[in-house]
């Protein structure tokens, strides 16, 4: 009896066995399919490969743009300092073009004749001489007798007396110029000079330095009849 129970209990077990068995070969072709070990190892091998290929061109696609975004910076910045150059430029300009009115050291230089001197008509080519010594000396502003000097002024003869920027004035004449007095007096006062020259036609001449010349704006309009402005386009499209 006990022989048989034994073996009935033998049996049970192999089935129990056999059942766990197949269960665990089922679950493993479900987690694995029915691909071996070794063909999973190389799909896997595979896919780490493309993966690879794509991290290393995403790479390369990183260090594009950086580079590309390194140069574009570096325009940017060019151009930022370029426009910071012509805006300063743009400055200087308005104020030789009397846009501002302006201050600083400077120089006063008084004009007047004696008696039976030329009149201003005649001498007018003396001022406009010193104007242009002025303008060798640095200066950065002028003006005569409160009318401001720019590269439109003209300075005309008409009977006794002279037109600058269609103001009538007759002497004397008060000449500012804004600059280094030190050398607005040289450029004036060496042997043979202007005001030697305009002392040889009976007019008498002042130098006065002053630490600060107030100067007007030009109170006229300059209008461009014939020149427009050239713009060149840029690489950055600015």
């Amino acid at each position: 009896m006990n022989k048989l129970w034994q073996k009935i209990m033998l049996f049970i077990i192999s089935v129990i066995l056999g059942i766990v068995l197949m269960t665990q070969i089922r679950t493993t072709n479900n987690v694995l399919g029915n691909e071996t070990p070794h063909n999973k190892a190389s799909d896997l091998n595979s896919e780490f490969a493309a993966l690879t290929l794509e991290k290393n061109k995403l790479r390369e696609e990183l260090d594009q743009l950086k580079e590309n975004s390194r140069k574009n910076e570096e325009a940017y910045k060019r151009k930022e300092e370029e426009l910071d150059r012509l805006m300063k430029e743009l400055e200087k300009q308005k104020i030789l073009s009397g846009f501002y009115d302006v201050k600083g050291e400077g120089t006063i230089i008084t004009i007047d004749a004696e008696p039976n001197a030329a009149s201003i008509a005649y001498g007018h080519q003396y001022i406009l001489a010193l104007i242009s010594y002025l303008n060798n000396a640095g200066v950065e502003a002028i003006s005569i007798n409160g009318q401001r000097y720019t590269n439109y002024t003209e300075i005309v003869p008409v009977l006794d007396h002279i037109n600058i920027n269609g103001v009538a004035m007759v002497l004397p004449l008060e000449i500012k110029a804004i600059g280094f007095s030190r050398t607005i007096e040289a450029s004036l006062n060496f042997v043979g000079g202007i005001v030697s020259q305009l002392g040889n036609i009976g007019y008498t001449v002042e130098i006065e330095s002053s630490p600060e010349i107030f100067i007007n704006r030009y109170d006229g309009e300059i209008e461009f009849k014939y020149a427009v402005p050239v713009y060149v386009e840029d690489d950055m499209g600015l």
